[in-house]
């Protein structure tokens, strides 16, 4: 629980993350929490960067995970004055948000990330996903690999009529013999996207893809 109440103050170029709204769940070792950014004159974000579930793990080997909801277009709040939208991404301080997340998360745990949300990040997985590109090379998909969790998968349970959003879920390897394994998957995965023949109606949304598919088989030649 340490290693997630230090998100507190973490900064993200000229912003600084507020842990905020903790709150005991029906689970034991399980927390609701909101994490919101203030910019250096002390203006605060509208709405959290991001909110969730932190959990300490539990019985049978589980390790600490967490269940998030992420903006990265957000509003910070000014007396009298209209709001710009800020871009995290625009910005490139995202990546650094993801960081911090994933050092939250030991070896052999995990992070969820709904994509069911109505900001760019959010209908760009989809539409990728949807599309066949895999979900590592989605935008969401590729900002948790980055993070450190190096198994990428699209997930979905459902729950009998209470289905929660659809996510990209990430796994961090316990080991350095199941990174090897992690990795590996992760190539088996993106070369043959690599070697489809694109198509002229998902010519930019692939163009991405193809990118982040090339940085990310830098992170995989290295095992």
């Amino acid at each position: 629980m340490q290693e997630f109440k230090r998100l507190q103050g973490k900064r993200l170029g000229g912003l600084t993350l507020h842990l905020e709204e903790i709150k005991q769940l029906r689970l034991s070792g399980w927390k609701g929490f909101k994490l919101y950014l203030q910019d250096s004159k002390g203006s605060r974000s509208e709405l959290p960067v991001i909110k969730g579930i932190y959990s300490v793990g539990g019985k049978d080997g589980v390790k600490a995970w967490m269940d998030l909801e992420y903006r990265e277009e957000l509003k910070f709040s000014k007396e009298r004055k209209p709001s710009p939208s800020f871009s995290l991404s625009s910005s490139h301080i995202d990546q650094e948000l993801f960081s911090h997340l994933g050092k939250v998360i030991p070896s052999g745990g995990h992070l969820m990330i709904s994509y069911e949300g109505e900001q760019k990040i959010h209908t760009s997985t989809l539409k990728s996903l949807s599309s066949g590109i895999p979900a590592v090379l989605t935008p969401l998909g590729t900002l948790i690999f980055r993070a450190g969790f190096h198994y990428i998968k699209d997930w979905y349970l459902a729950e009998g009529g209470h289905e929660g959003p659809r996510k990209i879920w990430g796994e961090k390897a316990p080991d350095a013999r199941w990174e090897k394994i992690f990795l590996e998957r992760t190539a088996q995965q993106i070369r043959p996207f690599l070697d489809k023949k694109s198509s002229s109606s998902l010519k930019e949304l692939e163009k991405l893809a193809r990118k982040r598919a090339q940085e990310i088989l830098k992170v995989v030649s290295r095992i």
